[in-house]
């Protein structure tokens, strides 16, 4: 009787050693997850993207598009559907800007908003402007320095171009439909590989379409996270992890991604940061002048 209650209490402090175990291995999991959806629930995000557009799947209006901001800024057509996005939003407000591949400089600038969108028609048409008065000295005079920032709205943009765009300005992170707990995340990071990091960790989830990453600090002079995503297809990663992360949607920017070959994806919660919606916009005869530079493109270059 009494070496079946030695085993018993042996089997009872194994299991119990072995909880704790489990336990101090998990626990920095936890604590993470409770810091990252802390600092994921501040107000203003910092966001970086690389993407590929996929030539084939984007609609004939977009791709002529292109095609016209090609020939108006003498930017690589190809250029234009490898592009590299950097900005931030608060609430329902985000300010980004766009630089196609090998460029230094951004050629476009966005503010969006559940009231208006913007872009900023004076960096347009300085590229605008640079590339066709290199080639048509002429165009120099005719084309005057703007000596201020001006901004189109998305409406005045599709009209200039005949194009649909609002599938390029959904880009919102979609904050307003419900956060990641601290259980979610707990779920996850139990699921990944995870690295010491000074005062926090890295935890990273690695397949053969996708690489998923966060990292958390906490605990030290600073709390600080961020987290980043590498996709290839990215509609396909959506269909296939849709039912076991619900959530990775609200991650992906809301640009449609059946028309992205890849993506590379990192947000950062910061304490300060703002997004103030500019005022400044362009006349009615700035856009007329920018309406007949499309029409003499297009006569041109036969775009």
């Amino acid at each position: 009787m009494k070496i079946g209650k030695y085993i018993l209490w042996a089997v009872l402090f194994l299991l119990a050693a072995v909880a704790a175990g489990v336990g101090l291995y998990l626990y920095p999991a936890w604590k993470s997850a409770g810091a990252m959806e802390d600092r994921m629930s501040l107000s203003y995000r910092a966001f970086e993207l690389e993407v590929e557009l996929d030539r084939e799947a984007i609609p004939a209006e977009q791709a002529q598009m292109f095609g016209i901001l090609a020939g108006l800024t003498g930017i690589e057509e190809e250029a234009l559907y490898r592009l590299s996005i950097k900005g931030g939003m608060e609430e329902d407000r985000i300010h980004f800007t766009v630089c196609p591949y090998g460029r230094t400089e951004p050629l476009f600038e966005l503010y969006l908003s559940d009231d208006m969108k913007l872009i900023n028609e004076t960096m347009v048409y300085d590229a605008v402007r640079s590339h066709l008065a290199g080639r048509f000295g002429l165009l120099g005079y005719l084309m005057p320095v703007q000596e201020e920032t001006v901004y189109l709205t998305l409406e005045q943009v599709e009209k200039l171009f005949g194009a649909d765009l609002s599938a390029y300005t959904e880009l919102r992170l979609q904050q307003a439909r419900r956060s990641i707990t601290a259980k979610e995340y707990f779920l996850l990071f139990a699921m990944m590989s995870r690295e010491k990091q000074g005062e926090g960790y890295r935890f990273t989830l690695d397949t053969e379409e996708a690489r998923l990453c966060f990292e958390v600090i906490y605990g030290g002079k600073a709390d600080w996270a961020r987290m980043e995503l590498q996709a290839q297809n990215p509609a396909d990663l959506l269909d296939k992890a849709g039912s076991a992360f619900p959530w990775l949607d609200q991650w992906l920017p809301g640009v449609e991604v059946r028309g992205l070959k890849s993506i590379s994806f990192t947000l950062t919660p910061e304490e300060r940061g703002t997004v103030t919606m500019p005022t400044n916009l362009a006349s009615q005869e700035i856009v007329d002048t920018i309406a007949k530079l499309r029409g003499w493109i297009q006569e041109t270059f036969g775009k």
